[in-house]
């Protein structure tokens, strides 16, 4: 059910309330009028039978005389007179017309406003000691009549006023909601990946909302899609350049120890009996293959340091800040640690290497600074429950080439995909601050 159809329904509810009310309050008076008129003008007629009678002169007939007076009544429309002789036979009715004549006014109406029964009576002294009684029925069909043509133009008028105003609102609305097919039509387009869509104004202020928010997230979207392209082609690029490296390394130092060893292996054979040469062969052998160990174990702490699954986080980040210390004899950085850390997941712990990894690695390219400090916190008392990890040091600050770096944003997305948190902070009077929370319940083994 569309919202266009609920409000009209809504709408055409409410008016066909103000329908019934109105027309509850039509029959309402309707019913009032009738009886007010009906009793009024039966009062009045009995009044001036009483004044006919108090005038009639001595020695005429008081029924001859009220007959006189009553012959203005013959056509009367709201009364029926009757005169009852005393054996109960009817002398004469005014009008002649039958009583409760046709109304032309519909039989629900007729019930709805017709008063209960009246009669009002006046008993006549005629000469000869004879008594007859007067009396005046009311009769509401004219007056129903005239309230029935009342009534069916004010309900005609206010049916009329309904259709006009639910029809115009029905117009109006399906105006105002129009904008609202394009809002759907826009975030499908964006459902299916066009980011480039984008609402117009309506000049409805609630749309207008809706449309601005809307354009502000599609172009956060399609912003975001592009940064993901460009973190995809730089991710390849060092991902390729990685391999190149490996490759390089293998081919360079595997390859030449292997083919060392091979031809040495050959030369002990060739050699025969000789000790002396076997000998120094031999030594030849055993530095090859050191100089072999050695590139095969930097190649594995490059791919992953095994310090860090032998001995623990803490060993491992030591480990990495001496390394970092020894190429780097113009600044100095310093682990500020607890004793013992929470047990942790193997992927916090490998996050939280990297992250440091690439901090530090970040503060050799960029900062010359003197001066580095990472300190790990199990939580603090604002932060409770909250691992937390802060590389900070004294260089130059932070640019604006170096704030969009691939680097920053692999720390960000480790932290993230944690349900930790990533600040950067780069003080005016010089250094950056690296803000890593992580939370120790999610991260625990």
């Amino acid at each position: 059910m569309s919202l266009r159809f609920r409000l009209n329904l809504l709408i055409t509810l409410s008016f066909v309330i103000m329908l019934i009310a109105g027309t509850a309050l039509i029959i309402q008076n309707a019913r009032s009028s009738v009886a007010e008129e009906t009793q009024s003008t039966a009062q009045l007629t009995l009044r001036l039978l009483q004044v006919a009678f108090n005038n009639i002169p001595p020695g005429i007939d008081p029924l001859q005389q009220i007959l006189i007076h009553l012959a203005q009544f013959e056509k009367t429309r709201h009364l029926h007179i009757d005169f009852e002789s005393p054996t109960g036979g009817l002398d004469v009715g005014l009008p002649q017309a039958q009583l409760h004549h046709e109304s032309g006014a519909p039989d629900w109406f007729v019930r709805m406003v017709e008063p209960p029964p009246l009669q009002l009576e006046r008993t006549v002294l005629r000469t000869g000691g004879d008594v007859t009684r007067i009396i005046i029925t009311a009769d509401p069909a004219d007056e129903i009549r005239e309230a029935w043509r009342t009534a069916r133009t004010l309900l005609g008028l206010l049916l009329i006023l309904c259709l006009l105003s639910n029809g115009m609102v029905y117009v109006f609305l399906g105006r105002a909601l129009k904008p609202i097919d394009g809002i759907l039509r826009a975030i499908e387009s964006v459902e299916r990946g066009n980011f480039h869509a984008r609402l117009p104004d309506t000049g409805l202020p609630e749309l207008d909302v809706i449309a601005r928010k809307f354009n502000l997230m599609a172009g956060a979207l399609e912003r975001s899609r592009e940064q993901n392209r460009l973190l995809t082609q730089k991710s390849l690029a060092i991902q390729e350049q990685e391999r190149r490296y490996l490759a390089q390394e293998l081919h360079d130092e595997l390859g030449q120890s292997i083919s060392a060893i091979k031809a040495l292996a050959v030369s002990i054979l060739q050699a025969g009996g000789e000790p002396r040469r076997a000998n120094d062969s031999a030594r030849t052998i055993t530095e090859v293959s050191q100089r072999i160990y050695d590139t095969v174990r930097g190649l594995m702490s490059r791919l992953r340091p095994v310090i860090l699954d032998e001995l623990g986080l803490l060993p491992a980040l030591q480990n990495l800040v001496d390394e970092w210390n020894e190429h780097h004899g113009d600044a100095f950085c310093r682990l500020e640690a607890p004793a013992e850390l929470p047990p942790l997941k193997e992927e916090v712990k490998i996050n939280l290497y990297r992250i440091v990894q690439e901090a530090l690695t970040n503060v050799a390219k960029h900062a010359r600074a003197g001066e580095v400090a990472v300190t790990l916190n199990p939580g603090t008392a604002q932060d409770h429950g909250m691992l937390e990890l802060q590389i900070k040091d004294n260089g130059i600050g932070m640019t604006g080439t170096a704030a969009g770096g691939l680097g920053l944003r692999g720390m960000r997305e480790r932290a993230e995909a944690l349900g930790g948190t990533f600040e950067l902070v780069s003080a005016s009077a010089g250094g950056v601050c690296v803000r890593v929370k992580i939370p120790i319940a999610g991260g625990t083994a």
